[in-house]
């Protein structure tokens, strides 16, 4: 198991020409997929009954496949809010965190007037209009759970196409994978429960190769990137760190 192998059951990515159903539904797949397998890394280092959950179904009809129980909801400080990648329990209430971000298509400009929206194929494209939207998203997550569960550990999975390492605007000199590393990088790195609280104890940038080829899966490949440093780290190591985080911050619940 590996976040290779969730990019692997996300299926083919489709082109940018497809509709945005078909586009949404993608996105929404990669994401799921690859919170079951952050889940999975994190439960064989001990963080018992985080979810989402595999579960073996052992009465009806579906006897004997399995189901995945889905992430849980929490009163955050600005309201409900939904986990990707949860570990928690009833006295301690949300010690753990990982929320799971994509951007897998460039956007393309709307055709004036267009109902349903038509969007221009034929003009430049990029990602930076969409990560600059998702910097807003990311900081009002942080704060509405961390207002809540000061000593949460909140951390962020980024996720992006390799064409993001490759795709830059008018005169800039890096790409916007690298400036999406150094915009997050501003929102990483909180070290005590005191600090601000739309800072995430994590983030991390998630470079892949989407398939492109059902028939070829040997094709994708994954690279994992510290926010700001933009250090390559190992799947390995960066489960490691989660739980080194975990454990400095809750070191009468260690794992």
């Amino acid at each position: 198991m590996s976040l290779r192998d969730a990019v692997v059951r996300a299926g083919v990515i489709p082109s940018d020409s497809a509709s945005q159903a078909a586009k949404k539904a993608y996105s929404e797949r990669l994401s799921h997929e690859l919170a079951i397998e952050v889940a999975d890394a994190l439960r064989a280092l001990e963080f018992a009954h985080i979810k989402p959950e595999r579960q073996l179904v052992l009465k009806g009809r579906d006897k004997g496949k399995e189901r995945i129980v889905k992430e849980k909801e929490f009163q955050g400080g600005l309201g409900p809010k939904r986990v990707d990648v949860s570990f928690a329990d009833e006295r301690h209430g949300l010690m753990l965190a990982v929320t799971i971000k994509t951007i897998n298509f460039p956007s393309f400009p709307r055709i004036k007037g267009s109902e349903p929206p038509q969007f221009d194929f034929s003009k430049r494209s990029g990602f930076s209009k969409n990560i600059k939207n998702r910097f807003g998203d990311l900081t009002t997550e942080s704060i509405t759970l961390h207002l809540r569960f000061p000593f949460a550990v909140v951390a962020c999975l980024f996720a992006m196409p390799e064409r993001a390492m490759q795709d830059k605007g008018n005169q800039m000199k890096s790409s916007t994978f690298e400036r999406a590393a150094k915009l997050y990088g501003t929102i990483s790195g909180r070290v005590a429960y005191g600090d601000p609280a739309e800072k995430f104890e994590n983030v991390t940038l998630m470079l892949h190769r989407p398939l492109s080829d059902s028939a070829l899966p040997g094709d994708v490949w994954v690279r994992l990137y510290k926010a700001g440093t933009m250090e390559e780290v190992s799947e390995e190591d960066y489960f490691l760190d989660l739980r080194e985080l975990y454990n400095q911050r809750n070191p009468h619940a260690m794992v």
